[in-house]
């Protein structure tokens, strides 16, 4: 969970330099083993998965996942 901005920018360099491995990956192997790209780009992909959502959340461009989760209950405590 990014809390502060010094982890907002640690957050924002970490997804540059993954988003840089995929064009690498992308560049370098996936035209000669596209089975070996998929595999390797799985890693890097996962992270930002995991990343992007809490830079989002932070800067207010999603709910927090409590809120959502909340949203998602009618009122009689059942799911949607």
């Amino acid at each position: 969970m990014i809390e502060n901005d010094e982890q907002l920018q640690q957050a924002w360099e970490a997804l540059g330099g993954l988003y840089r491995a995929l064009a690498s990956y992308g560049s370098e192997i996936l035209p000669a083993n596209p089975r070996n790209y998929t595999i390797i780009a799985q890693g890097p992909l996962a992270e930002i998965r995991k990343l992007q959502p809490e830079v989002d959340e932070y800067l207010g461009l999603r709910e927090p996942a409590a809120t959502a989760d909340a949203l998602r209950k009618t009122p009689s405590g059942g799911e949607r």
